[in-house]
């Protein structure tokens, strides 16, 4: 039996014994100063994958030099760019629309306002029910990180 295995592994190309399985070394870029909002880095056989977001390009740089001084040659830096002004307008503009459309905030007045993704909202509400929904419906919002809330009742 074992022969037969050895037999066939023979003619098999490389890559297909190779492993495939994606390891988790994120714990040793850490350990090397990577600070990287989301870091996730995997080793796929000999390439090394790294994932996360940041708006600073050089702390995603630093991610690449710490694979390098780790040893690894294959890296696949993967780390998203944020520009913060782009994300708060997004967060904005999504948070205000998503309250437009809710039914029971109608009558309700919003004003959204989001820096680095901490969002202040003012505004009334006819109930302190519509208050918390409002909240809760920010809070959903990708790339927020809080909300809030200076509503008046009236």
């Amino acid at each position: 039996m074992l022969r037969r295995i050895l037999i066939v592994m023979a003619f098999l190309p490389l890559g297909a014994v190779a492993q495939t399985d994606a390891v988790d070394i994120t714990a040793a870029f850490i350990r090397g100063g990577a600070v990287i909002e989301n870091l996730k880095v995997v080793r796929i056989s000999d390439v090394v994958l790294i994932l996360g977001k940041t708006n600073d390009v050089r702390k995603a740089e630093r991610a690449s030099h710490i694979a390098t001084a780790l040893g690894y040659q294959r890296v696949a830096n993967l780390i998203v760019i944020r520009d913060d002004a782009t994300d708060d307008a997004a967060i904005v503009y999504t948070g205000q629309r998503q309250l437009e459309l809710e039914p029971a905030l109608e009558g309700c007045r919003f004003r959204v306002d989001s820096n680095l993704g901490v969002i202040r909202l003012t505004g009334s509400v006819r109930r302190d029910l519509q208050s918390d929904l409002a909240v809760a419906i920010l809070a959903r919002v990708d790339g927020v990180k809080a909300v809030h809330p200076d509503l008046v009742l009236r």
